[in-house]
């Protein structure tokens, strides 16, 4: 995972999207969940493998 700010982060071995709102991006990755919160969160880019995430990250979570 790479982080750009509080803007922007890039997941890297993504393995889907679990929920997407404006306030929650959940997605699985190989060994956990990770959970991102904020306001006007949105997908930027989503590939078979990367997923980017864009807007006021306030937290990040690593659930098993």
């Amino acid at each position: 995972m790479e982080l750009n700010g509080n803007r922007e982060a890039v997941v890297e071995g993504c393995g889907g999207v679990l929920e997407y709102d404006e306030t929650v991006v959940r997605v699985r990755t190989p060994n956990h969940v990770v959970r991102f919160t904020g306001r006007g969160l949105t997908i930027r880019c989503l590939t078979a493998d990367a997923l980017v995430v864009t807007g006021y990250i306030t937290g990040i979570e690593f659930l098993d």
